[in-house]
């Protein structure tokens, strides 16, 4: 986690330089955002909406227990407003290690946004909620807005 005394020493940004070139370009080609540092961990996340609802990601997580190693993450996840109920799907994608070419990783993460889309609501196998705190804070209107780019 961010603010702990490996951070402090700089491992997270170090460790991300090495592949954030290649996730800065599949980012910019794929048309997705780009969380760097995602909620201040050491995670990079590609995010969208999805045209069949719901918002998908791609997410590059690293720890300093292994070093050399980062994870590849894929998920789709959609909320109902009326159940308050969330339906996703989660997907480890592989490994990538550091000495390996930056072309594996993008070729990695350009593979788990291609599938990623043609998921289908019969892949959405994990249920959570109710959160009715969704209905207490927002309007069904304003439930389903996102500011992601629409694949």
């Amino acid at each position: 986690m961010a603010g702990t005394s490996w951070d402090k020493l700089g491992q997270m940004d170090a460790a991300f330089e090495i592949v954030a070139p290649a996730i800065r370009r599949v980012a910019e080609t794929e048309g997705v955002k780009l969380f760097e540092f995602h909620r201040d961990d050491p995670l990079w996340r590609l995010a969208w909406a999805r045209a069949a609802g719901g918002e998908a990601s791609v997410d590059v997580e690293w720890t300093e227990d292994t070093p050399d190693t980062y994870w590849l993450i894929a998920t789709w996840f959609k909320d109902d407003w009326d159940s308050t109920l969330r339906r996703q799907h989660i997907e480890e994608v592989g490994e990538f290690v550091r000495e390996e070419p930056l072309e594996r990783l993008e070729t990695m993460l350009r593979e788990a946004v291609k599938a990623l889309d043609g998921w289908t609501e019969a892949d959405l196998d994990e249920q959570s909620g109710p959160y009715p705190e969704w209905q207490q804070y927002q309007t069904k209107e304003e439930f389903g807005r996102t500011r992601l780019p629409t694949r």
